[in-house]
Order: structure tokens, then C-alpha cells, then sequence
């Protein structure tokens, strides 16, 4: 391996090591042990933990959108968009709680708000309410991202409970599903549907 050894087998090992035992099981020894090298060969090619860090932080950037957003309408585009960062962000979580860390979470979120952009500026939006619309979707999709997170580290199960005693002022269906656990998927959806198609009324 030594004479193979670039420093994207580094980093592909790295990811390895972090997919299978977490941030916590990333070492330098750990890394050695996996490629079969020395540490010098891994401070060859990618240098200290605090570089291999930085380009596992890179590679989190450059794969949290997808490389062309699906869809015929912008709407449909940001909808995409979303949909990927949402499985970027549940790939490499740990990696991108590092780089906000390590100050440099703006950055990793970069292609996100570079993609949004233009999707929304493709549907007419200008100027400060094309930068506010950008935030908005962004900070949606952040934000349920963390939802989800504090929900997955859960150590209890929600239980439904009734909403109301007795008879609910609302109608019966909608009553039924709220008194259910959420399809957060369909909830993250209509939230961002409602929320693109206001933007685009401003």
C-alpha cells in the first residue's frame, strides 16, 4: 500500500474509520493500522490530523449538493436541492459539526446557498429579497436537519397522546393525524413547499 498510497486513499480511510466508529475513533494510529503505512506516510501526503480534518471538510463541501438539481421548475430544483443537502448532512454530520468548530461551516454550506440562489433568481427573485429568500430556504433546511438530529439521539419513544378530551374543534381526519407521531419527511416537504411558494410571492 505504501507505494499506492495518495492522499485520497488517506482520506477515503479516514471516512471509513468515521462511518464505522465515529468521530471519536479517528486517530492517527487507527489511520495507520487501516492503510498498513507509518505516520510518516500519512503526514506525507496529507499531513497532521488538523489537515486530514480540513479535507475530510472538503470533501463534505463538495458533495453536499448534488452536481445538477432535478426538476423543471425552480421550485422543483430547490426541492432537490434540499433533498441532497439533507442526505449529505446525515452522511457527514460529524464532519460539518468540525467545521462549524473549526469556524469554517459557512463555507462547507457555500454550494448550498450557490445553488439556491440561482434557482430563485431563475424564478424572478432580485436583489435583498433573493438573499433573504436564500437564507430562509437554507436556514429551513438546517434546521430541520437538527430536529432530526436531537430526535435520532433520543433514548425514549414518543408516544401519541390525545390532543383534546372529549370531542376536538377540529374535523375528524386532521384530529387523527395529529394525534400521531409525524411523518417528518411530509412535514419537512409541505413546510418547504409553503415556505418556497412565499418567497416567490414577495
Amino acid at each position: 500500500m505504501r507505494d499506492r498510497l495518495t492522499k485520497e486513499h488517506v482520506v477515503d480511510a479516514a471516512a471509513a474509520i468515521i462511518d464505522s466508529d465515529g468521530l471519536d475513533g479517528l486517530s492517527m494510529r487507527a489511520l495507520c493500522e487501516k492503510l498498513g503505512v507509518s505516520v510518516t506516510s500519512i503526514y506525507w501526503h496529507v499531513g497532521n490530523k488538523d489537515a486530514l480534518l480540513d479535507a475530510l471538510i472538503e470533501r463534505a463541501q463538495a458533495s453536499i449538493v448534488a452536481r445538477e438539481p432535478s426538476g423543471n421548475t425552480p421550485r422543483q430544483r430547490v426541492r432537490s436541492i434540499a433533498h441532497s443537502v439533507l442526505a449529505a448532512i446525515e452522511i457527514h454530520g460529524e464532519l460539518i459539526g468540525i467545521a462549524h468548530r473549526r469556524g469554517a461551516v459557512a463555507g462547507v454550506f457555500a454550494p448550498v446557498r450557490r445553488a439556491v440562489a440561482v434557482e430563485l433568481s431563475a424564478a424572478g427573485l432580485r436583489a435583498e429579497q433573493l438573499a433573504d429568500a436564500t437564507n430562509a430556504v437554507l436556514q429551513f433546511i438546517v434546521g430541520h436537519s437538527l430536529t432530526e438530529s436531537i430526535a435520532a439521539r433520543s433514548m425514549t419513544q414518543e408516544h401519541a397522546s390525545a390532543l383534546w378530551d372529549g370531542d376536538a374543534p377540529i374535523d375528524t381526519v386532521a384530529a387523527v393525524l395529529l394525534g400521531q407521531q409525524p411523518n417528518r419527511q411530509r412535514s419537512f416537504d409541505v413546510g418547504l413547499d409553503a415556505l418556497i411558494t412565499g418567497l416567490l410571492a414577495l
